[in-house]
């Protein structure tokens, strides 16, 4: 019969590779910080605006088209 002497990590040091898995798994899951818009796209996004009201409220509308058209070309 032989023996083998088996050794065990700490209690602490299995909780701090736990956590540590733990915050790799969470912090990979996280989505990247988006980029800034440029000023052509924040000026589409209010003609997508303007688009979506455009048969309710047609002044409105209007109203986006021009401050879109201002916020590009400012």
């Amino acid at each position: 019969m032989t023996t083998a002497t088996l050794s065990h990590a700490s209690s602490g040091q299995f909780l701090a590779t736990v956590r540590e898995l733990f915050a790799t798994w969470f912090s990979a899951r996280t989505p990247a910080l988006a980029r800034p818009l440029t000023r052509f796209e924040e000026a589409e996004q209010l003609r997508a605006m303007a688009n979506d009201v455009l048969q309710s409220d047609p002044a409105f509308a209007q109203d986006l088209y021009a401050a879109a058209d201002r916020h590009e070309l400012a």
